[in-house]
């Protein structure tokens, strides 16, 4: 046996040298190890030299005995470097590491590797140790491939290499030459050679099989010519990646529309790219559109296609604004198109332009997971339904998760016998290491067997006694071993100087409290000198100097900003979100304490993620959530290897307690960590007809719920009668239980069907003279849910749908046709139609300050606010003039948290999207004196970002959206109403002034200016 338990221990060892090095253990600290793990480098060698042998002779039954050891091979290399004891070795180590790394199929472990050798390597390395290095780092990493090398042959083989990949030419050359260079080493007879120059000669076949040169025509059935300026090009992949190799395989390249099921960080976005390209190249489509679910995501989306296209291809992003700020009129650009947008954005402008699909053939949907995220999911799955439903066939559907645990159950409902799913459970992320704290000051490591413990970090926890505040008797400590909000700040200041660290809070408000945490250790003398010191402090002060306009000089932000620490949650203002991603990604922070938004999509560079708890609210977390947030550790290419660690001591300490539930939480616990056991994916709309559960003992039959629902819908307070029935039958049964899980599935009840509701008038408003009832049947069978559902659940489903056409046909339409563009339910609609006659606002003149306060007391009327409303209209017309949080809490005295949940949940998002609600049902005939829609649509946008003038909103939308900066800019331009179309041209205009205003603010935003005004 090649590979034994003993290797393999050995290996584990290894790996604990090289962990106790990244804790700062002290030498006289380490357990003492039975075995002597430097001894495996003569089995890893073996090993990496028996694989390149038998690639070189394309013996298949040697590669299948040595293949599945690479992996090991790869890292011992990998923990022989990190383990600090043999240094004089470390190239050596580093290259033959990202060799391994590199034939065993992970390119982005071997990237960072390569990156490595590159910074420690020495000049006395051999020419073919030497040409494997240039070839690695030319693949990788982009970097010129040196030809000057000692003898002709190397010379020859290295220019053999350069003219393939910039012709596509001299393959069989370069193999006759490259056997003729193995053999002169050969006959060398230097040991160092020989070992190198196989491994070499490995390399460059599996390079050359794996080359785009190759495998783009032959993926796309399209001729090399099509593809030929874009292989020339810098931009492209000189090899396939193995997510790339799997779509191509699957079809995709050539038309097969796909659900594809992959790792987070294992080459996405070049997948993306590459189908859109061979769509556009084989004429399938001219315009492709990409959904995301987030404004954020879409503008990662974004920047990417313009950076992988150029001025190949039109990009367009739609704001997120629910405005008609598109046009068919795009559509005649003879330039292929790419439209970028959220799921919400998408369904609006086919409610208002149905005609819209038909000039699209290449459909993307990132992150396509949705359908079971309440009332988004049910507009999600009404949206794709609609879409399914419009396609002719030659249309290409793609739809890619990380977390589908059910990706064959939707790819079936999704596109039948039409589709394939594209996944490979031998394509995997960057492993992680799952690490627990324990009271013990021990933190213990465990890998993909929960029962097995890997091994341990001895001590890796150093209590200090805290200095006392004045008049203060009792003695504090850092960290406090119980707390695991202590533990997570005490290892991220240990560790940050290795890679960025990100602390999990379950809730904003343990965002603050670890940011409090951290502030208090200052003033009691505990500097973390670890955290601040690893970050750039000028950037760290122009980040403090926006969290100071927007939360004020003595908020904890703007203080941990100073301290090396930077918040990161839904709430937090969407220019402050971009400026700390820049500045994480950008290596100028290394510690970020964050919600479960990073799972969302956000790409940034995370080493180590510290979870200090896994509830989210009340609940627990869903595994598939937490998979997709533990994605986001290790991004391929960053790191070759990321940490989960557990800082809540008693879920280790406690494992095997029984009595107290410690080991039911343990096993919980250890679940999450199990992609197999992963949630699948389900539906809102099903949720309809499934039972409440209000914990574990108790849930509320589903049917019968259903069964209200359908009885009492016509009623005006159906969902709400419905509440009160529930409530009162559970306190009756139950006194000391919550009717919270109530009142919260009812309102997610009460959306969907407004989500259902409205896609029916939609629907009916495109087909006047079709039987509503059939249709609707129609629609109903084509869901997921429907899909999903057994046959009670079915028959209970079609008469919901029933239920809400029969509603439905009691309208006019006229009416149905101006419902359908709302994207609001009946009873909304009605009350807005009803609104705008009475008022009057086609045949009387408001000004803006009347509208505003008429508006405002009209969505007061039709919504249930959460938070504080006694001052809600002040708060609104602060946000309009720009005020900053600290000067809302001043003029109100509300808590900061609850003033930016106010003002991005209830004004940025649903009182703009209220205000295109009275928009959308507004006609304008000729016997009418005002058009008020030009003023509505201005406040619309100016309610989305916060800012005082159109100028502001049109910086948020084609610059940089952050409020702040935007009215900063506004100012500085000095007119009020520039248009979004004319903002570019003013910015360069103004190019010096902007980026000497913007020079004390984050990086982020000059860097954006400096981008768009770069032609």
């Amino acid at each position: 046996m090649i590979f034994s338990n003993t290797s393999n221990y050995m290996l584990k060892y290894q790996k604990a040298k090289a962990k106790l090095v990244e804790y700062d253990i002290p030498q006289k600290d380490y357990p003492k190890f039975p075995l002597n793990s430097n001894e495996l480098s003569y089995p890893v060698v073996y090993i990496l030299s028996r694989y390149a042998e038998s690639v070189i002779e394309n013996n298949v039954a040697d590669m299948e005995e040595f293949s599945p050891h690479l992996v090991a091979a790869s890292q011992y290399f990998d923990a022989a470097v990190g383990a600090n004891d043999r240094e004089e070795y470390d190239a050596d180590f580093l290259l033959s590491g990202a060799a391994a790394y590199f034939l065993s199929d992970d390119f982005g472990s071997a990237k960072v590797l390569c990156s490595d050798f590159f910074v420690r390597i020495n000049l006395e390395i051999n020419e073919p140790q030497k040409i494997t290095g240039n070839l690695l780092g030319y693949l990788l990493l982009n970097r010129d491939f040196h030809i000057s090398v000692d003898t002709p042959n190397g010379e020859k083989v290295c220019h053999l290499l350069l003219v393939y990949y910039n012709t596509g030419e001299g393959v069989e050359e370069i193999r006759s030459l490259l056997s003729e260079y193995r053999k002169a080493i050969y006959e060398n007879d230097a040991p160092m050679e020989i070992y190198y120059v196989d491994i070499l000669c490995a390399i460059v076949m599996v390079a050359l099989s794996k080359s785009s040169w190759i495998l783009l025509p032959r993926y796309s059935e399209l001729d090399q010519s099509l593809w030929s300026d874009y292989l020339k090009s810098p931009k492209v992949p000189r090899m396939l990646w193995p997510a790339q190799q799997l779509i191509g395989e699957k079809g995709v390249l050539r038309g097969q529309s796909a659900i594809v099921q992959l790792p987070t960080g294992v080459g996405k976005t070049k997948s993306i790219e590459l189908v859109i390209r061979s769509s556009f190249a084989s004429g399938r489509a001219t315009t492709a559109i990409i959904v995301a679910p987030l404004r954020a995501l879409c503008n990662e989306i974004a920047n990417d296609m313009i950076s992988a296209f150029g001025d190949e291809v039109l990009v367009n992003q739609f704001s997120d604004v629910l405005e008609e700020d598109f046009s068919l009129e795009l559509f005649l650009s003879f330039k292929s198109k790419i439209l970028i947008c959220t799921p919400e954005k998408l369904s609006y402008i086919i409610h208002h332009q149905a005609d819209f699909l038909d000039e699209i053939g290449l459909y993307i949907f990132d992150e396509g997971h949705m359908f079971d995220d309440g009332s988004r999911g049910a507009i999600y799955e009404l949206l794709i339904s609609e879409i399914r439903s419009h396609i002719s066939g030659k249309e290409q559907i793609i739809l890619l998760s990380a977390v589908l645990s059910n990706a064959e159950q939707i790819q079936k409902w999704l596109l039948g016998e039409a589709g394939v799913l594209a996944s490979d459970s031998k394509i995997k992320a960057t492993p992680k290491t799952i690490g627990f704290a324990s009271q013990t000051k021990d933190i213990h490591y465990y890998s993909d067997d929960s029962a097995q413990e890997d091994f341990y970090v001895p001590r890796s926890i150093e209590v200090i006694a805290l200095q006392k505040r004045p008049r203060e008797k009792k003695q504090r400590y850092f960290p406090e071993l119980t707390d695991a909000k202590d533990i997570a700040i005490y290892y991220a200041n240990k560790l940050c100087k290795n890679g960025g660290a990100a602390i999990f809070a379950n809730r904003t408000s343990t965002v603050l409290t670890a940011i409090n945490r951290i502030i208090e250790l200052r003033d009691r003398g505990c500097l973390l000198a670890e955290i601040k010191g690893n970050s750039d402090g000028k950037e760290m002060s122009r980040l403090a100097q926006l969290m100071s306009d927007y939360y004020g000089e003595q908020h904890p932000y703007t203080i941990a900003c100073h301290l090396g620490v930077l918040p990161h949650y839904s709430n937090l203002p969407n220019g402050l979100r971009l400026a700390v991603e820049y500045a994480f990604r950008n290596k100028a922070v290394r510690l970020v304490v964050c919600t479960s938004t990073l799972a969302q999509g956000v790409n940034i560079p995370i080493k180590y993620l510290f979870m200090t708890s896994f509830m989210v609210a009340r609940n627990s977390m869903q595994i598939r959530s937490f998979q997709n947030l533990m994605g986001r550790t290790a991004r391929s290419g960053m790191y070759t290897e990321g940490s989960v660690i557990v800082t809540d001591p008693q879920l280790f300490d406690n494992k095997n307690n029984r009595r107290n539930g410690g080991n039911y939480k343990w096993k919980d616990c250890i679940k999450m960590f199990d992609s197999s056991a992963a949630e699948p994916c389900g539906s809102s709309i099903l949720s309809l007809v499934q039972d409440i559960r209000i914990d574990y003992e108790t849930r509320v039959i589903g049917v019968k719920v259903a069964q209200y629902i359908i009885d009492h819908y016509a009623e005006t307070d159906c969902f709400g009668q419905c509440v009160s029935k529930l409530t009162a039958a559970l306190h009756k049964a139950h006194p000391q239980k919550s009717a919270n899980s109530i009142v919260e599935s009812m309102m997610a009840r009460k959306s969907i069907v407004e989500a259902i509701e409205n896609h029916l008038c939609f629907v009916f408003s495109i087909g006047e003279d079709a039987d509503k009832q059939a249709v609707a049947a129609d629609i109903c069978k084509g869901t997921l849910a429907y899909f999903m559902a057994n046959d009670n659940e079915k028959a209970l489903l079609e008469r919901i749908f029933d239920v809400i056409t029969s509603k439905i046909s009691e309208l006019e339409q006229s009416q149905i046709k101006n419902y359908a563009r709302t994207m609001v339910g009946i009873k909304l609609s009605l009350q807005i139609e009803k609104w705008i006659a009475e008022n009057h606002l086609t045949q009387q003149n408001y000004t803006d300050e009347q509208l505003v306060k008429m508006l405002i007391s009209f969505f007061q009327e039709t919504h249930t606010l959460k938070k504080e409303i006694d001052c809600f209209a002040d708060i609104c017309q602060m946000w309009l003039e720009g005020c900053s949080f600290v000067e809302m809490h001043e003029r109100t005295s509300l808590p900061i948290a609850d003033l930016e949940d106010i003002c991005s949940k209830f004004i940025s998002y649903e009182l703009s999207f209220f205000v295109g609600n009275v928009m959308d049902i507004i006609e304008i005939n000729d016997e009418d004196l005002v058009n008020p829609l030009p003023n509505l649509l201005l406040l619309q946008r100016r309610l989305k970002y916060g800012v005082k003038t159109e100028t502001a909103v049109s910086v948020c939308e084609k610059i940089f959206n952050d409020r702040f900066l935007a009215n900063l800019l506004a100012d500085e331009i000095g007119h009020d109403s520039i248009e979004a179309n004319s903002i570019v041209g003013v910015i360069k205009s103004h190019k010096d002034d902007i980026l000497d205003i913007l020079s004390a603010y984050p990086t982020y935003f000059s860097e954006r200016v400096q981008w768009i005004c770069k032609d």
